[in-house]
């Protein structure tokens, strides 16, 4: 099988858990695979320790790597379509990455976000001569894309996270766009357990930024009992005010914010709440979640789901696997949350049980990978 260059532009960082999963997943089909990198983060998951050891960063070769300078003309027209970059500097990237790439053997380069990363491999694959695919996730297509139907027409294919996205990027070139959402190391859960004795109410978990939507979460939970308790997991550039906001709501007694957690933390905690709470919404720059993968750890947790009726949980969730509410609409949350804290033990296994089933059928790591993979073979 074919050995896979994976271009990405930070690796590891304890937020995009996806990458790692979906390397793991294309090992153990066989692929051998080599990262590359522009910068790497001080936290990230333990899973992705053996990967890191592994990676190239870019910023560490030569600054001038001419092995492949007399094939530069190859990807003289791609270039100069970039306005993201200047000439010259992703001409010395895609010539670092594509010495890089020689030497270890790279029969396709895969990069994530279409970003620098996905600019970057597509010059150093025309460079080499060898076939290049990048994925769609969120912020690069619909908050600050980048020269992005340049590299829709570039690429041998193109994958979409969700099936709304593989539509929209379909319509700029003709090249396929194909749909594989990102999926969950099944490998890493346990089997269901009816044995679920909660303590605790909501918990949310992710990134503290506009698109989450807490805010609306915030409001709905201050109209409920004074009992109900909420456990806010993660770090951003809202967490400040989010705090002044819980303290100016009276609620710090009620909610606890507990900063950055590792995927094990999840692991290890979701029994202990009733339903995680996810009121996804679309920042006013337009960036979005896409798949949230948090919503198919949940499912594959035995965790409740209450979120938002955006496209890409749509995707995910049907009627019997969580509750969804309209966007933004702080009331109906209240009145989702409300209705989950009385809702029956029967009730509450039956959906923990289908949602189980569900994401284990159709979002697992392995399946997307077996996707991924026919792709890049039959290049």
């Amino acid at each position: 099988m074919k050995k896979i260059g994976y271009v990405i532009p930070s690796f590891p960082t304890l937020s995009e858990t996806f990458v790692g999963v979906e390397m793991r997943a294309m090992m153990a089909m066989g692929h051998q695979l080599k990262p590359y990198a522009f910068t790497s983060s001080a936290q990230y998951q333990p899973d992705d320790a053996y990967l890191k050891q592994h990676c190239t960063y870019l910023t560490d070769t030569p600054a001038n790597p001419l092995r492949h300078i007399l094939k530069s003309y190859r990807c003289h027209r791609f270039i100069r379509k970039q306005k993201g970059f200047s000439y010259l500097s992703l001409l010395r990237q895609g010539l670092q990455l594509a010495y890089h790439a020689d030497k270890d053997g790279c029969e396709h380069l895969h990069a994530h976000f279409a970003w620098h990363s996905a600019a970057t491999a597509i010059v150093a694959a025309k460079i080499l001569g060898i076939p290049v695919s990048f994925v769609g996730h969120g912020a690069d297509i619909y908050a600050s894309p980048q020269d992005l139907t340049c590299k829709l027409q570039e690429a041998n294919f193109i994958c979409a996270v969700t099936k709304e996205m593989q539509s929209e990027l379909q319509l700029a070139t003709a090249k396929p766009v194909y749909h594989i959402p990102c999926g969950i190391q099944d490998t890493k859960y346990p089997p269901f357990s009816y044995q679920w004795h909660p303590r605790k109410d909501f918990l949310f978990i992710g990134r503290l930024v506009e698109k989450k939507g807490l805010d609306v979460l915030l409001t709905a939970f201050s109209q409920l009992p004074a009992s109900a308790t909420l456990d806010i997991v993660g770090d951003g550039p809202l967490l400040t005010k989010l705090v002044h906001t819980a303290q100016q709501m009276q609620l710090t007694h009620r909610i606890t914010f507990h900063g950055s957690k590792d995927a094990h933390w999840y692991h290890q905690h979701a029994a202990d709440y009733k339903a995680l709470v996810a009121p996804f919404t679309v920042a006013p720059n337009g960036d979005k979640d896409t798949g949230p993968l948090v919503l198919k750890e949940a499912m594959a947790l035995g965790l409740p789901v209450i979120t938002s009726d955006l496209a890409g949980c749509n995707e995910i969730l049907d009627k019997n696997s969580g509750q969804q509410i309209p966007m933004d609409d702080p009331v109906s949350l209240m009145h989702a949350m409300q209705h989950h804290l009385s809702r029956t033990e029967t009730e509450l296994q039956n959906q923990r049980e289908y949602a189980f089933r569900r994401v284990m059928s159709l979002f697992t790591a392995g399946k997307q990978a077996e996707l991924l993979s026919a792709h890049v073979e039959a290049l």
